[in-house]
């Protein structure tokens, strides 16, 4: 009969081994490309040109199962004015472009999938893609990308370079309905365009300072702003 110690510190030990290779395993699922620091980097809003597959590597001496890829939220929120916004809805995993979504890897061997940024605001946009890993931890990676909304966007980095002495510390295109803008100097002054809401009226671009009065005053036609800037 095996003593009732020693089958406890059997199972334990039992216990710690098949964590420790499940800990191995998921460390040898990365994503292998592209880089850390990659960035869907701007495109306009609701575009579909900004793609990047990313390529799972299984580097492990066993095959691997992976779960269906997916964007969700779970990465931690800013509350600071022209922080980043959490879009996941912002990035997509077209169903024909997905080479991993439930597939077996072997060992030393990958697959891709593509993903798709269409940004449905202006600004800083960002996300968390997911590959879960059957029986371990799921690899993830932060994407980003920048929302532009034209021609809002391009007038505002024209006036941050006519005007740099006043227009200093931006932050990124942020939407206050019914208006695109981004604050300066630490919110001492904001400009923008009310272009955020369909309207009859043609848009206009504003400037906003708290201190001043009237605290917002209007400059001119949103169009006319443009074509000093010679935005496309």
């Amino acid at each position: 009969m095996i003593p009732p110690l020693f089958l406890r510190k059997s199972l334990a030990a039992l216990a710690l081994l098949s964590l420790a290779a499940v800990s191995a395993q998921a460390q040898d699922v990365l994503i292998s490309d592209p880089p850390q620091d990659h960035t869907f980097g701007k495109a306009a809003l609701n575009s579909t040109f900004a793609t990047q597959y990313f390529s799972v590597f299984n580097r492990s001496s066993a095959a691997v199962q992976l779960g269906t890829a997916g964007v969700d939220s779970a990465l931690a929120t800013c509350a600071a004015l022209g922080c980043p916004t959490i879009a996941p809805a912002d990035f997509m995993i077209p169903g024909g472009s997905d080479g991993c979504s439930n597939v077996v890897l072997q060992p030393g061997q990958g697959c891709s999938t593509l993903v798709i940024f269409s940004p449905k605001q202006p600004g800083s946009r960002l996300a968390r893609l997911v590959f879960p890993v059957r029986g371990a931890t799921a690899v993830t990676r932060t994407v980003t990308g920048t929302g532009l909304a034209q021609p809002t966007d391009c007038v505002l980095d024209w006036a941050e370079n006519s005007f740099r002495s006043i227009l200093t510390s931006p932050t990124s295109t942020i939407t206050a309905p019914p208006f695109y803008l981004r604050c300066y100097a630490n919110g001492a002054i904001c400009l923008g365009a009310d272009a955020a809401v369909p309207s009859l009226d043609q848009p206009s671009v504003y400037i906003y300072q708290p201190q001043a009065t009237p605290a917002v005053q209007r400059l001119g036609f949103l169009s006319t702003f443009a074509q000093a800037a010679q935005c496309p």
